[in-house]
């Protein structure tokens, strides 16, 4: 069932809704693609390993100003054309980088990519938020775990090809001006509740309630547990079950393809059960999988299924809890508050994994689960707080 408030036909929204689901598609794209382009980027261009952490510094902070931003651009452009703007920056920042023969091109295209992003990001979880049911929700933001699982597969297509990196980046910008176009072509469908802009705006500088606040932290924190846990239990199994890289590799596996099949499965159902009390369920079910992780000297095939129980357990938490938001908090404040929390979980997946690793470097890898415990603890107390 697609939620309605106005006269637009079910098949202009089912049209809207696919091309959501594409444009998370498109999401997910750039967000991998330096991962797996960088080791012969950095070769060809000479530059130092780490500077690929400045890249994505960088494009977070182009994430958090535009998602931040989002709820005004829309009130005031319309959803239809942020979207429009959103890719076509999207697609520069590609063709950019792909032709790049230095250092500072890269810098802007990383900008570029992190506004474009954020502004997409932001936009279509509020508009599928508000217009649709929860499980398209979920089912969107598993479209982002499709392009992010692409985007490495092409890179490395084209590289076995023998063919430049470049050529990669270049068909990728070739994908986001073809959705830019989708866009434009449907920009007058977009609803972006153009009878309340001017009531928007009046709240738009309105004090946030603590509520709201918990809303936004407890994505900051998710971001934080999502990334911290995909980037650093391959190292704990490595350091703390001598397991081999192939192993622990296999086991980070599992736990991102449970994240995005769950987002998948859960959707089903999730209209069904309740939101709120699939997101009760999930959150005890991460803390109870993270305690699980946390046990010293288990076997690997222990830790690996309590990595996959972890994915599956925050599989549903980013989209419901974003789902959840304008109808806990009204149609105007949840638009504000859904582009403060994608800059939020931006953030928390930009600094806590950065966090958790230096304080595993000071004193254990050990540490690693039981800060992953402490986390997931405080997104019970954030989600608690949210609903009162």
């Amino acid at each position: 069932m697609v939620y309605q408030v106005d006269s637009r036909s079910a098949l202009a929204a089912q049209r809207l809704l696919r091309l959501s689901y594409l444009g998370f598609v498109s999401l997910g794209l750039p967000d991998t693609v330096l991962g797996a382009a960088w080791p012969t980027m950095r070769a060809e261009l000479g530059l130092p390993l780490d500077a690929a952490g400045a890249l994505l510094l960088v494009a977070t902070l182009g994430v958090v100003l535009s998602s931040s931003a989002s709820s005004s651009l829309c009130a005031r452009w319309g959803t239809g054309s942020v979207l429009v703007g959103s890719t076509l920056l999207a697609a520069a920042a590609l063709v950019s980088t792909a032709l790049a023969t230095h250092w500072a091109p890269l810098l802007v295209a990383a900008l570029l990519a992190g506004l474009g992003g954020g502004a997409i990001d932001a936009s279509l979880n509020d508009h599928v938020a508000r217009n649709y049911e929860a499980r398209q929700l979920s089912w969107l933001h598993a479209c982002w775990g499709v392009g992010a699982a692409s985007a490495p597969l092409v890179v490395s297509a084209v590289l076995a090809s023998g063919t430049s990196w470049r050529y990669a980046y270049g068909a990728l910008a070739v994908v986001e001006a073809l959705l830019s176009l989708s866009f434009l072509r449907t920009a007058a469908l977009w609803r972006d509740l153009a009878d309340t802009r001017q009531e928007h705006r009046a709240h738009e500088h309105g004090p946030l309630r603590w509520p709201m606040v918990a809303s936004v932290l407890l994505f900051f924190l998710y971001g934080g547990l999502e990334a911290g846990a995909g980037l650093w239990t391959s190292s704990l199994l490595i350091g703390t079950r001598d397991t081999s890289p192939a192993l622990a590799g296999a086991a980070v596996a599992l736990f991102w393809a449970a994240l995005t099949v769950g987002r998948i499965v859960i959707g089903v159902r999730a209209d069904a059960i309740g939101p709120a009390r699939v997101l009760r369920f999930a959150s005890y079910a991460a803390l109870l999988t993270a305690c699980a992780l946390a046990l010293p000297s288990t076997p690997l095939w222990f830790a690996a299924l309590a990595l996959t129980g972890l994915g599956l357990s925050l599989a549903p938490i980013y989209p419901l809890a974003m789902h959840d938001t304008s109808s806990r908090f009204g149609a105007l404040w949840g638009t504000r508050l859904v582009g403060y929390q994608v800059a939020a979980a931006s953030l928390g997946v930009a600094t806590l994994p950065w966090l958790l690793g230096a304080l595993a470097e000071r004193l254990s890898l050990l540490v690693l689960p039981v800060l992953f415990v402490l986390l997931a603890l405080s997104l019970i107390g954030l989600q608690h707080a949210r609903q009162r």
